[in-house]
Formats: C-alpha cells, structure tokens, sequence
C-alpha cells in the first residue's frame, strides 16, 4: 500500500510539473489570481492584418492581482481569425524574458532577408517559438511569408492560424514596438 502511495504521488507530481511548463508565467498569473486588472496600452502596438480582414495584434499589457497587488509585465497577442464563417478570437502572452529572444530572432534572421529570393523549387524558413505562439517567415522564390501561430497548452494549432504576404513589410515596425516594451 505505501509503495501503490509513492507510485501514485510521484506521477501527480510529475504530471503537474509537466502541466505548469506549457504555458507563459503570464498565463498562470491570470489564471491563479482570483481577481485580475489588465492595463493594456494601445499606444504602443504592432498590427497585422490580412486580405480576408483577419488581424494580429502585439501590444504590452501590465497584469495586476488585485488581492496581492502582485503585476507582471508581458507582451499580449491578440487574434482575430475568421474560418468556415466564424469570428474566432484568441489571445497568447510572450513573458518579457522571451521577448529578448524574439528581437534576436527578428534583427538577425528576418530583417537581413526581407528581400531575400530563393532558386526555383527551393525555400528557406526562420521560425520563432515561444511557449504561447510560433513565428514563422518563409521565403521562397520571390514570395515571402509570415504565419502566426497560437499554442494550447503548448500545442501549436496548426488548423488556424494567421498569414500574410502583403504585411511582410511592416516587420520593422514590430521590432520597433518590441524595443520599446524592454
């Protein structure tokens, strides 16, 4: 019986370290506290939108526990999707220390391909994940691609998701947003 007890206390500790490592600290300070304020600042946004109106949007947000007064400080996702005829909407958080990372990614594997082109029948892709989203900026031929994705409890949704051609170009402008946040 203690042995079945051990077993049994080992996998429930194994299983919630393994619950807590999908998803941002973010994500798990909004959904421990009982009672949340979220500050979002609008002035301070990049925004990408596609030909069938569906938008991303990336903007700072400072969350505050009511009953602790704890906050932290993260960079929200927003996206609206429309699949199928439905306005799907999600929202994912980049914890500021992955924020880093993702201004590495963009100034040193996006910005200096931008206007890359590849042979014919060939591609290159850059992709930038974080525990809530995956960025990903393909180039191939002349054509160049940026495709957001959004995490489940670490799950890529790889069924819907955001992508543009013609908003490849506003990159810069994300980057700039990014340095401001840090």
């Amino acid at each position: 019986m203690k042995k079945l007890f051990s077993i049994f206390l080992l996998l429930f500790v194994i299983m919630q370290n393994y619950s807590q490592g999908n998803g941002s600290e973010t994500r798990k300070f909004i959904e421990n506290a009982e009672i949340t304020q979220v500050n979002k600042d609008w002035n301070t946004k990049a925004e990408f939108k596609s030909g069938l109106d569906e938008i991303v949007s990336f903007f700072p947000i400072e969350v505050i526990d009511l009953k602790s007064n704890r906050k932290i400080k993260s960079l929200q996702v927003d996206m609206t999707l429309k699949y199928h005829g439905n306005n799907d909407f999600k929202s994912s958080w980049i914890d500021l220390n992955e924020v880093d990372e993702f201004i590495l990614f963009i100034e040193q594997y996006v910005i200096p391909n931008l206007k890359d082109k590849t042979e014919k029948n060939q591609s290159t892709t850059y992709i930038f994940n974080s525990k809530e989203i995956m960025f990903s900026f393909k180039i191939q031929n002349a054509l160049r691609r940026m495709s957001i994705y959004l995490k489940d409890n670490g799950i890529t949704d790889y069924e819907n998701y955001f992508w543009t051609e013609t908003q490849v170009g506003k990159i810069p402008e994300l980057l700039t947003m990014l340095k401001e946040i840090k």
